[in-house]
């Protein structure tokens, strides 16, 4: 085989490498959008977990902050008498 016929097979394998690959583009397009997409629900379900949680707390700290004296205060640190 001289080396223009194994030339011309390269290139003739290099261009069908370039049209699978740009017929296979929007498949490859469209799933790495897919995966933007995946992507950004998640970090919005996160964000809204967050939210949902510390809002929770916050409620829960309102409740258990009033003093509706349940709880005694002692301020020495000490044993709480009965």
């Amino acid at each position: 085989m001289d080396p223009t016929t194994a030339a011309g097979y390269a290139l003739m394998y290099m261009a069908a490498i370039a049209v699978i690959v740009v017929l296979l583009l929007p498949v490859l397009v469209t799933f790495f959008l897919l995966l933007l997409v995946a992507g950004a629900i998640q970090i919005v379900v996160f964000l809204v977990k967050v939210a949902t949680v510390s809002l929770i707390r916050g409620i829960i700290g309102l409740f258990r902050g009033s003093d509706d004296g349940s709880q005694p205060k002692d301020h020495r640190g000490g044993l709480v008498p009965h």
